[in-house]
C-alpha cells in the first residue's frame, strides 16, 4: 500500500530510491544490532564518536556543494560544479587534518579516519544529487547498497580476527568502496574543474553562504555532537546504549524520510522555479511531509511495543538502559519525522535564516541537556534532549506550513 502510494505520488523514482534505502538500511539495522552485541558498548561507544566526528566534517567540508548541484539549471554548469566541488572539499580536508595536533580527549587515529570519511562521504553524497539531477536513481540505490553490504561484511569479519577499532575500520572501507562506486557511475559528468566559473556560480546564490552553509554545520553540531558531550562526562557503556538507540530510532528516518528527501528537492525546486501555483507546492509538501508522520507514527509504535521487549532479550545486562534510551527518543524524533523529507524547503523558499536560527536551538538544547544530565544521570539527560527536540520540530514544522499558506494566498 506504502509502495503504491508513492507510486501514485512520484512514479517510480521513490520507489526507485527506497528500494535501495531499504535494503540498505536493513542491512545496517539488523547487521548493526548483531555487531552491538558481539563488540559490545564500549566499542560500539568509539564507533558513534568516529561516526559523529565523520557526519560533522562532511558538513564543515561541504561550503553548500550539494545546493551548488541542485540548484543550477544548465547541464553544463552542474557538471563544473559536482567537479569542482571534489577539488575543494579535498583541500578543506587536508587543512582540517591540523586538528590532529591539538590536545583532545579522543584518540587521534580516530579523528583523522572520522574526517577522511567525512570527506568520503560528502563526495558520494554529491555523486548521489548529481545522480538525482540526472534522473538515474537505480545507480543512487546500487551505490547506497554497497556502502552497508561493504561495511558490514567487513565489520562482521573483523569480529573473528579480533582487528581492533573493528566496526570503525570496516565502515571506511564502505566508505571507500562507495566513493569509487560514485567515481564510476558518475564518470561521463567530469570536466576540468573550472573555479572561475564556479566562484560566479556560487555569487548568484549568496544566500547560501550567509544563511544554508552555517544554518547546515550548526545543524550537524547539534545532531551529532551530543556524543562526544557524552563521551566527556560518562562512560563508554552508556554511550553506546544512547548511540544504538538513536540509530534504533534513526533507521526508520534514513529509510523512508531520505527516499522522499531526494525526490521531493528537485520536484519542490522544479514548482518553485517554474512558478507554478503556490498552492500546489503547499499541498505537495504537506502530502509529503505528512504520509511521512503518519508512517514513522506507526513504525515508532510498532518498535517500543514490540521492538523494546525483543531487543531486550537480545541483549545481555550490559545493555539494561537501551529500552529506556529508546522510548525517550522517540517523542523527539516523532516530530522530526515532519520535517526531515521537507527540510529543503527553506532553501527554495529562500528562508535560510529560519533554518539558522532553529539550528541554533538545536545546538544550545544539546549544551542545555548535557549539562542538567551530568548532575541527575543520563536518562534525564535523554529525557530532557528529546523533550527539547519535540518542541523545536513541532513548532519549525507549524511555521513552514504557515509560511506555505501565507504565500498560497498572495
Amino acid at each position: 500500500m506504502f509502495l503504491n502510494k508513492l507510486k501514485r505520488l512520484n512514479g517510480s523514482h521513490i520507489t526507485t530510491i527506497f528500494k535501495g534505502n531499504f535494503i540498505s538500511k536493513f542491512v545496517l539495522v539488523i547487521g548493526g544490532l548483531l555487531l552491538a552485541k558481539y563488540y559490545g558498548s564500549s566499542e560500539y561507544g568509539i564507533f558513534s564518536i568516529y561516526l559523529s566526528i565523520m557526519s560533522i566534517f562532511s558538513v564543515v567540508l561541504s561550503l553548500a556543494q550539494e545546493h551548488m548541484i541542485m540548484l543550477e539549471g544548465d547541464a553544463e554548469e552542474v557538471n563544473n560544479n559536482f567537479s569542482t566541488a571534489g577539488i575543494i572539499s579535498a583541500a578543506v580536508m587536508i587543512v582540517a587534518f591540523l586538528l590532529i595536533l591539538i590536545p583532545f580527549d579522543i584518540p587521534k587515529n580516530i579523528i583523522f579516519l572520522g574526517i577522511f570519511s567525512g570527506f568520503l562521504y560528502l563526495f558520494t553524497n554529491n555523486a548521489k544529487y548529481l545522480l538525482a539531477k540526472k534522473k538515474m536513481f537505480k545507480l543512487i540505490s546500487i551505490i547506497t547498497i554497497t556502502d552497508s553490504l561493504i561495511s558490514f561484511l567487513f565489520q562482521v569479519l573483523f569480529v573473528f580476527i579480533k582487528i581492533e577499532n573493528g566496526l570503525v575500520i570496516g565502515s571506511l572501507i564502505g566508505y571507500i568502496v562507495a566513493f569509487l562506486a560514485a567515481i564510476y557511475c558518475s564518470r561521463k559528468y567530469f570536466v576540468k574543474p573550472d573555479l572561475k566559473r564556479y566562484i560566479a556560480n556560487a555569487k548568484k546564490r549568496s544566500e547560501l553562504f550567509k544563511y544554508s552553509y552555517p544554518s547546515t554545520l550548526i545543524n550537524a553540531l547539534g545532531n551529532n555532537i551530543m556524543p562526544i558531550l557524552i563521551s566527556l562526562y560518562f562512560a563508554d557503556s552508556l554511550l553506546g546504549e544512547y548511540s544504538l538507540a538513536v540509530k534504533i530510532m534513526s533507521v526508520p528516518l534514513l529509510l523512508i524520510s531520505s527516499s522522499i528527501a531526494t525526490v521531493y528537492y528537485p520536484r519542490a525546486a522544479e514548482l518553485s522555479n517554474r512558478g507554478r501555483s503556490r498552492s500546489e507546492l503547499f499541498a505537495y509538501t504537506r502530502k509529503m511531509s505528512l504520509m511521512n508522520f503518519y508512517i514513522i507514527c506507526a513504525l515508532y509504535i510498532l518498535i517500543n511495543t514490540v521492538g523494546i521487549p525483543v531487543i531486550q532479550l537480545f541483549f545481555n545486562k550490559n545493555w539494561e538502559h537501551l529500552g529506556l534510551f529508546i522510548f525517550l527518543m522517540s517523542f523527539g524524533y516523532l516530530t522530526r519525522s515532519l520535517i526531515n523529507p521537507i527540510s529543503d524547503i527553506l532553501t527554495i523558499l529562500k528562508r535560510n535564516n529560519v533554518a539558522m536560527v532553529f539550528n541554533i536551538y538545536l545546538f544550545l538544547a544539546n549544551i542545555a541537556a548535557i549539562f542538567i544530565g551530568k548532575e541527575l544521570g543520563i536518562s534525564y539527560l535523554v529525557g530532557i534532549f528529546s523533550f527539547f527536540l519535540f518542541i523545536g520540530y513541532g513548532f519549525l514544522y507549524f511555521y513552514i506550513m504557515f509560511i506555505l499558506k501565507k504565500n498560497e494566498s498572495v
